[in-house]
């Protein structure tokens, strides 16, 4: 059994069903967001199983290290954008949020060794996705309630910060000491209006705004698998700036964004998730 069931297959799991919960929650049934919360409840409890999987059978790998703030990290930010969507969350402090994933993802794919996963981040990830899952009771149960929960999400955003901030301090310091590549990062760090884009983008996109979310699913996807800083770690800065323009030119010309946002389902599946899929189909295969 446990030759089918191990700890990274189990947190691939999780990657591929993270738009399930979401796809019940837009049902918008009784019967779907009940679902959902059973479906939410048992993909975190995955969470933390195949950590135990992992320490049981001294299965502890590189690649589960690598795979696991992937995993957390598709699964809130596809969620909480869903949330966003149904107005069960304000956008400000989801963007906040999401934002911050992004700043790390981008962080730790240049310095791997010195972002690792500390306690008090498994504790924002568990806060997190338990809110998710109160929110969603709350509105089905509690609808008197409604009003607490983006005073709460505020709270969750300000946290999810603090837990970022042992990261950021690391990274300052070796910032410092980073010159041999140092030209190579602040024009990574430019690369970064991709993801920016399709976040802001979101509440313009309409009913094709599960384009943001499965762009934004690659994007944490690939910047997850760098390690070491390889070629991935450096983007084609010219790709990023021409999806913002198109973005900012289809939207001033004709306030839709219908076009570019099929084209960078295109783009990103290309330029993020061939090449990620192709890796976790060998991680499922093998491990």
């Amino acid at each position: 059994m446990y030759s089918l069931i191990t700890p990274n297959r189990l947190t691939l799991l999780r990657i591929f069903l993270s738009p399930f919960p979401c796809l019940l929650l837009l049902s918008e049934s009784y019967s779907g967001k009940i679902s959902a919360l059973i479906a939410g409840f048992l993909l975190g409890i995955t969470d933390y199983l195949d950590g135990i999987l992992a320490r049981k059978h001294k299965k502890v790998t590189t690649i589960g290290a690598i795979l696991d703030p992937i995993a957390d990290k598709i699964f809130v930010s596809s969620v909480y954008l869903v949330l966003v969507y149904l107005n069960y969350f304000s956008f400000l402090p989801v963007f906040l949020i999401i934002l911050r994933e992004i700043l790390v993802s981008f962080l730790r794919s240049w310095f791997p060794d010195k972002i690792k996963i500390s306690k008090i981040a498994k504790l924002k990830t568990l806060f997190q996705m338990s809110f998710a899952g109160l929110a969603v009771f709350l509105y089905v149960h509690l609808p008197s309630y409604i009003s607490l929960i983006n005073y709460f999400l505020w709270i969750i955003a300000v946290f999810s910060y603090i837990s970022a901030t042992p990261y950021f301090c690391k990274v300052w310091y070796k910032v410092k000491e980073f010159k041999k590549n140092l030209k190579n990062f602040f024009k990574s760090l430019i690369s970064l209006i991709y993801p920016l884009g399709l976040l802001l983008t979101f509440p313009l996109a309409k009913n094709l705004f599960w384009i943001n979310i499965t762009a934004l699913s690659f994007f944490f996807i690939k910047r997850g698998l760098v390690k070491g800083s390889p070629k991935w770690a450096y983007e084609k800065i010219w790709i990023s700036l021409f999806i913002v323009m198109m973005l900012i030119l289809e939207y001033m010309y004709s306030k839709s964004l219908f076009l570019s946002l099929w084209l960078i389902l295109i783009l990103s599946f290309v330029k993020d998730g061939l090449k990620s899929l192709k890796f976790m189909w060998r991680v499922l295969k093998l491990q």
